[in-house]
């Protein structure tokens, strides 16, 4: 299917008023990308099954049965319950049937536009306001023929509906795939693999990783980083808290000091009117209720009105 995805290209070359140089010109281009990427995919499905040890290899290089090879190298995952051998089993049967489609399709455009069949549908650019060319259409002479009927319907009413059922499972199958060789990038390598006609780049690039289980693999990755903070609340990576591990490991500070034993106790604070100085040592005597007069009795306060007294 990424051949089809990769005529687009060709289309950069080659006059909209020749169309039959066009669809052919698409097919070189288009053809010539998706062979290196199909050998690369080739390779890497190659090199996957040597080292894991998957039997008929074979199948890296066979088209249809490379495919559904996908899901065999991707056995250690499932999506929803479904192996990945099924998906990849489904997507091939899709894909052969969305190639079929698609060659007969372009066969039938190849007849009509090399005969002349066709009439060319112009529309004004709402932007530009200039005449460009919308599409094709049949001619006249060839109306209510099978021609006709396969140029004008059998792409946008059956094959896009198909493709549509296609893009879904090739996104399921390259999930497992990509879970199993790229676990920690795999939801980049999908959505690249699926957006784009690229499948074969991406998988080359991860060829040489090991295949595992997604569920172990994020089941190792919580472990890890359980006993990295476990370690770090031991006391060993820095602990605030004075050693102190609050899910076990130390003996918790009592309750009227929150930063542990150890921690130094501040002294009892000093009085801030300390340097104003006092009035008399009995004033001071007076409040600490350390002074006293000879006889051991306290000396009566002073009146603080008696200047004013007559």
């Amino acid at each position: 299917m990424d051949f089809f995805n990769l005529m687009v290209f060709g289309r950069l070359f080659g006059s909209a008023d020749d169309p039959f140089t066009v669809l052919w010109v698409s097919m070189v281009v288009g053809g010539a990308i998706f062979v290196v990427f199909y050998v690369m995919q080739a390779i890497a499905l190659w090199t996957i099954s040597g080292r894991e040890g998957y039997k008929h290899r074979w199948m890296s290089f066979v088209p249809f049965f490379n495919t559904y090879y996908i899901g065999v190298v991707s056995g250690k995952n499932k999506f929803a319950g479904v192996p990945a051998k099924t998906l990849s089993l489904a997507l091939a049967v899709i894909e052969f049937l969305l190639v079929a489609g698609y060659a007969f399709y372009y066969i039938v455009a190849g007849i009509i536009f090399a005969g002349n069949m066709y009439e060319v549908v112009y529309q004004n650019n709402p932007l530009t306001g200039q005449v460009m060319v919308a599409g094709y259409e049949t001619s006249s002479r060839i109306a209510g023929t099978w021609l006709a009927w396969v140029f004008n319907y059998l792409d946008i009413y059956v094959l896009d509906w198909v493709n549509l059922v296609y893009v879904l499972v090739h996104a399921l199958t390259v999930i497992t795939f990509f879970q199993t060789y790229a676990c920690r990038r795999y939801v980049i390598f999908s959505f690249g693999a699926v957006l784009f006609p690229i499948t074969g780049v991406l998988m080359f690039a991860v060829r040489n990783n090991a295949g595992m289980n997604y569920r172990d693999y994020i089941m190792r990755e919580q472990r890890r980083r359980y006993e990295m903070y476990q370690q770090y609340y031991n006391g060993q990576g820095g602990n605030p808290y004075g050693g102190y591990n609050p899910y076990g490991g130390s003996t918790p500070p009592s309750p009227g000091d929150p930063y542990g034993s150890n921690s130094p106790r501040p002294s009892a604070p000093s009085d801030p009117f300390d340097g104003l100085g006092s009035s008399s040592s009995s004033d001071s005597g007076r409040q600490t209720g350390e002074g006293s007069s000879a006889g051991g009795a306290d000396k009566p306060p002073e009146d603080p009105f008696d200047e004013f007294k007559n």
